[in-house]
């Protein structure tokens, strides 16, 4: 069964870069990613940092989480994932209100390409 990868760009709250590092490292931001596994089967792959943006005209972001789920039905359990309402309250101390970017992937030799159908 192919992998989807879930991927969610967001910016954080100036001054707090440091701290939202020292909680990724922590025992409670490892918990609560177990228990939304557990609840939701969508696993967090990690967080990634921008480093170089290309250009803020074009929408770069501050950091990017990677899930893995195992299909699409994950996305409403994380509607009712006790665990996933905990990560949003938290997330609030950190991330800045700005809209976020929310991506589904699939490796490339996993996805179905279609063309326009020849004219008869």
């Amino acid at each position: 069964m192919p992998k989807i990868y879930w991927m969610l760009a967001y910016n954080i709250k100036e001054g707090r870069a440091q701290e939202y590092q020292e909680f990724l490292k922590s025992k409670a931001f490892r918990k609560v990613y177990a228990e939304i596994e557990k609840e939701t089967g969508i696993r967090y792959v990690e967080t990634y940092g921008t480093i170089l943006p290309s250009s803020a005209a074009q929408g770069d972001y501050d950091v990017y989480d990677f899930w893995e789920m195992p299909n699409h039905g994950s996305l409403d359990k994380i509607r009712k994932s006790p665990a996933m309402a905990k990560l949003v309250e938290i997330s609030y101390k950190y991330s800045d209100p700005r809209p976020v970017k929310s991506v589904l992937l699939r490796k490339s030799s996993d996805i179905k390409v279609m063309y326009e159908p020849k004219k008869k």
